[in-house]
């Protein structure tokens, strides 16, 4: 996927790339998910730890548009997504300790809200590059 580079700033730039990768890395992680039920259970484990790292390109969002104020129009976006990333851990976590089947579920349909709401944020990030 070409990213148009446009005359704004690097800033702006970097952060449009960062959010280009987050809908990939969902779309990975949901990829990893399905190959761990019907191809290798034990790729489960990469689905796990590709989780864990999506909050770093999705807290550098947040951190960018909170420190540079050329970003700030992205902020709420990147906080939304967070949030939604919170509750993806969330959903998982407590449906675990819980025994939560309900919750473990709706952990499923959270991704695709995720990655809806990620390539929305990237295409409005890279509107204003």
């Amino acid at each position: 996927m070409a990213i148009p580079v446009h005359s704004g700033s690097r800033s702006r730039q970097l952060f449009a790339l960062i959010s280009a990768s987050v809908p990939v890395l969902i779309f990975a992680q949901v990829l990893l998910a399905g190959l761990s039920l019907y191809y290798d259970s034990s790729l489960i484990e990469l689905h796990k730890a590709l989780g864990m790292f999506l909050v770093l390109p999705i807290g550098a969002l947040v951190v960018m548009a909170l420190r540079q104020s050329d970003l700030r129009p992205n902020l709420s976006r990147a906080i939304i997504l967070l949030g939604l990333y919170g509750l993806q851990v969330a959903l998982m976590s407590i449906g675990r300790e819980t025994g939560s089947g309900f919750l473990q579920a709706l952990h499923v349909p959270n991704a695709f809200i995720m990655g809806a709401f990620s390539d929305f944020a990237a295409r409005q990030a890279r509107r204003h590059a």
